[in-house]
């Protein structure tokens, strides 16, 4: 009987029918796409950096200085250690040291890798060149 009498009820109007307009649909969009790229960038920014073990520059007593890929699986590093600098090859099971690096060629070293990592630039410093280019042409 109640299963009769609930087919039969008539179903009550969705008050907010009239206002889903394009206008609306177009902002909620807009929301969620804010939102997927605010998930996108806090993954990319802290999240990826900790699942693949890298970190920015940390100051401390060992540093690496240089690194320079040979294979896929091994790399050679310059890596200074106080006032120290060691060459060291890695390989995918092992570590092994190479050679140490004389002071006066450590100093020369030191000085072409902060000449190299100045003329670098990151992709903020193009995005204000391009933006202030933007600006100075408008």
């Amino acid at each position: 009987m109640t299963l009769v009498w609930l087919q039969t009820a008539p179903v009550p109007a969705d008050p907010l029918a009239g206002i889903n307009t394009p206008l609306i649909e177009y902002v909620q969009v807009m929301l969620v796409l804010a939102g997927v790229l605010a998930i996108a960038y806090v993954t990319l920014r802290f999240g990826l950096p900790r699942f693949f073990g890298l970190r920015g520059s940390a100051r401390g007593p060992i540093e690496t200085v240089a690194r320079y890929r040979l294979e896929p699986k091994k790399t050679l590093y310059l890596v200074k250690v106080g006032s120290q600098m060691f060459l060291i090859g890695t390989s995918e099971g092992q570590v092994e040291y190479l050679t140490g690096v004389a002071a006066e060629n450590a100093a020369e070293i030191l000085e072409s890798s902060r000449l190299e990592q100045s003329r670098r630039k990151d992709f903020r410093q193009v995005l204000n060149w391009v933006h202030k280019a933007g600006k100075a042409a408008g």
